[in-house]
């Protein structure tokens, strides 16, 4: 006696049409994300001061993990100054972000 899936599946075929469907999307993702790991991955970065990577425009200093540290001193002269003080950015500033709203105009 037949089963019902057999009395559904009139063309003899096996799969049903959600399957077949899921299986183009399936191939359709697959060839998109080959064609993204093949044509338009971007090249590796290359880093500041390396071989054809851009040039290091700022005092920098490594650090014990080798990664490189920028910074950029603003004010007074070392000389005069009576402070120290370090101001560190979060991701979504810049490490020229100063904390000062205008700057110290030197008195002679």
């Amino acid at each position: 006696m037949a089963t019902a899936s057999e009395l559904d599946n009139k063309d003899g075929s096996s799969l049903g049409g959600a399957a077949k469907l899921a299986m183009a999307v399936a191939f359709l993702v697959g060839l998109a994300s080959w064609y993204y790991a093949v044509e338009i991955r971007p090249p590796p970065p290359t880093p500041c001061g390396s071989e054809g990577g851009p040039p290091v425009t700022a005092p920098r200093i490594r650090l014990r993990d080798g990664r490189f540290l920028a910074y950029s001193e603003t004010g007074v002269p070392r000389e005069r100054a009576a402070y120290k003080i370090v101001h560190c950015h979060g991701f979504g500033s810049s490490r020229l972000d100063n904390p000062r709203a205008s700057p110290v105009s030197e008195k002679p």
